[in-house]
């Protein structure tokens, strides 16, 4: 419901989206509304010098319902949840959480499946697609296993590589469909307030593209400014390279990890896999530890769908490294239900995290760097010196505190 103040004509000078700041509470932003824009966040924050950005004026938009504004808006995707807005604010309205509800909201408006919006706003969409997927997976490996071989383990035998692998391959190529896509929409709303008529040559996109995202996706090194948190960081780090080193084996080797040979420990694969499982363990534990005891303050409020990403990667965890174990000291029947186990386990967590919930943060923040400086240079090419002129004293998603 959109609820005007208008003026001595009778015409709207002023609208507040009801419904829109509503969602954002629900979302996380309870504090929405306590905030009185003093500008302590961005002066507090190294990243408001960093970028030259305004978590006030982020702020401002959400409590005023300029839906609009905030899917232009880089800023909220520039923060890494640090927590020292929250440590200083005067009001204790707690702009850590108010923009991970902005992050939540833009994530949700990205999709444009609708899926997003039903996981965040459904418990029971959460529990449901969890348990489908999981149903569905668990159907398919029934009817689909190769022979169960129980004097010794045989997992190639019981999940045969050649339907395994292409099966994974159709999955993964799915998903980052799914996620490419939101990506662009991502684009075209950002760089919708990009400099009207303004192109830039392919070869500044090229250009941008290596330097911003291998770095910020790689490293996610912008966490290091965080003044007394950097443990934060650590964890961050050891849940996304145990991610990386799984997805590596998954996708990359995975005919040479899914064989009827022991898991033996020595091999250069199995060490992989397990430093994989180790790092997602901790990471998850610790990530589950602090949201438990709210340790930091981006773990003061837990949405659903953060208990969903982290409780799924847990159990993902466990039973891939019991899968090793039961490998290794050849326990063929614990083998195959645990690996199938693994199986229901990952195909959620995949479909439902990477394209439409919590992992995909993962791609939208280094997209959000890549794509603030795609649009700075529109205000750099532009042929007009006030163009340039505007970029210094008005920067595009908003100025000092």
């Amino acid at each position: 419901m959109m609820i005007s103040v208008k003026g001595e004509d009778g015409k709207p000078i002023l609208g507040f989206n009801q419904e829109f700041i509503d969602e954002l509470i629900e979302l996380g932003g309870e504090d929405l509304l306590i905030c009185y824009q003093c500008g302590s966040c961005t002066a507090i924050c190294p990243l408001s010098e960093v970028f030259n950005i305004s978590f006030r004026k982020t702020i401002k938009y959400a409590q005023l319902g300029l839906e609009e504004k905030l899917l232009k808006d880089t800023t909220p995707w520039l923060c890494y949840a640090c927590g020292e807005c929250s440590d200083t604010c005067p009001r204790n309205a707690k702009p850590t959480n108010i923009l991970a509800a902005i992050r939540r909201y833009l994530t949700i408006k990205y999709d444009w499946t609708g899926l997003s919006r039903a996981l965040y706003f459904s418990k029971k969409a959460e529990v449901a697609g969890i348990s489908i997927l999981a149903a569905l997976t668990g159907l398919i490996i029934y009817l689909f296993h190769g022979p169960m071989v129980l004097e010794r383990v045989e997992l190639e035998t019981f999940a045969p590589i050649h339907i395994v692998e292409p099966a994974g391959i159709i999955t993964l190529v799915v998903l980052a469909g799914f996620l490419l896509s939101n990506i662009y929409r991502m684009y075209k709303f950002i760089m919708s307030d990009a400099y009207p008529g303004v192109k830039i040559p392919l070869s500044m996109y090229i250009k941008e593209f290596i330097k911003i995202i291998p770095t910020h996706f790689l490293t996610q090194r912008l966490m290091n400014k965080c003044r007394e948190r950097k443990s934060y960081w650590y964890t961050h780090l050891l849940i996304f390279y145990g991610y990386a080193l799984a997805f590596i084996l998954f996708a990359v080797v995975l005919r040479y990890t899914q064989t009827n040979l022991p898991f033996l420990f020595v091999d250069p694969v199995s060490i992989f896999g397990i430093l994989s499982f180790i790092f997602l363990l901790i990471g998850s534990s610790l990530a589950i530890y602090g949201r438990i005891r709210k340790t930091q303050p981006i773990w003061s409020f837990s949405h659903s769908t953060d208990w969903m990403f982290i409780t799924l990667l847990l159990l993902v965890s466990l039973t891939g490294l019991l899968t090793g174990i039961f490998r290794t000291i050849n326990w063929p029947l614990p083998t195959y239900i645990i690996y199938s186990i693994h199986l229901m386990l990952v195909v959620p967590f995949l479909a439902l995290e990477v394209p439409f919930a919590k992992w995909s943060h993962l791609a939208y923040r280094p997209f959000a760097i890549y794509f603030h400086r795609l649009r700075e240079l529109t205000y750099e090419l532009a042929p007009v010196k006030e163009a340039r002129r505007e970029l210094i004293a008005q920067p595009i998603t908003g100025g000092g505190g």
